[in-house]
């Protein structure tokens, strides 16, 4: 099967629009990111061939491949008419990935180089974070920070992401002392086996039943006594769909983590003490 085949009928429509809509995203134009397409499908060809197999103006094959060229992108053949190559796909994922990877390496550079030598004393600040997977990751990265005590309270099962889980048995791992609270089994059970010297008890007294109601408090997490995210479940103006928020700090002066401490730690001892584990 060639490969022109091989992309044909519905399938391979969406196979091409998703490659030419990726490339754009690592900085190719429109039109070259068809015609690299068009030329990965066909192997080799002129400018009228790649022009009809990609849809650009023809005109606009030229320079659209010649970018390509600088690239490393295409290889052109300066022939009666001008042919043009494409590179093994393989090939051309290394270049890319080559590409970015000096980029990064030198913004890598660059970026402390901006810094200023004395820094400006930052207030003790309370962030934001919005959108379910926003909210996740924030958990989870909390989570790869702790060094000693995790507190945590999870009442919405969408929360407890995989990447969640795995921050919790590597703190686990780690020796950090974990203690998980949450109105449901479910979660109480799959946290018992992704860090089983975990401390799971069945809490939280602010929730009346599971899943939680719009607007309640849908997960918390305090790391070490100084890291704390407070998220809650928010109505959006689509009938049935909630998204969470959360506000968060790493400073532990926050006042918002001092009043938490004291709260979070009685709550959790209490829910041991009426819930037991799971």
């Amino acid at each position: 099967m060639s490969n022109d085949e091989s992309a044909a009928g519905p399938d391979g429509d969406d196979i091409v629009a998703e490659t030419a809509s990726l490339l754009e995203t690592f900085g190719l134009t429109t039109y070259e990111a068809k015609c690299f397409v068009a030329l990965t499908r066909i192997g080799h060809g002129t400018a009228r061939e790649l022009a009809e197999v990609a849809d650009v103006p023809r005109p606009r094959v030229y320079d659209s491949v010649e970018s390509l060229q600088d690239r490393g992108l295409a290889d052109v053949q300066d022939s009666k008419p001008r042919k043009f190559r494409a590179p093994d796909p393989r090939d051309a994922v290394e270049t890319i990935r080559r590409e970015y990877g000096e980029r990064l390496d030198r913004l890598e550079g660059l970026l402390p180089r901006l810094r200023s030598p004395e820094p400006r004393d930052e207030r003790a600040g309370v962030w934001v974070v919005e959108g379910n997977d926003a909210v996740s990751d924030r958990l989870a990265g909390l989570a790869d920070d702790a060094t000693a005590e995790l507190l945590v309270v999870v009442a919405v099962e969408s929360l407890l992401t995989d990447e969640l889980r795995e921050s919790l048995s590597a703190a686990a791992d780690r020796g950090v002392a974990i203690t998980v609270g949450s109105p449901s089994q479910a979660i109480r059970e799959t946290v018992t086996d992704v860090a089983p010297g975990a401390t799971v008890v069945e809490t939280w007294t602010w929730w009346e039943d599971h899943p939680i109601r719009p607007g309640e408090i849908s997960s918390i997490l305090m790391a070490d006594g100084s890291q704390l995210l407070v998220s809650s479940d928010l109505e959006t103006d689509l009938p049935g769909v909630d998204r969470h928020s959360a506000v968060w700090t790493d400073d532990e002066r926050a006042p918002l983590v001092g009043l938490m401490r004291p709260l979070l730690a009685n709550a959790i001892r209490s829910g041991s003490t009426a819930g037991g584990s799971a």
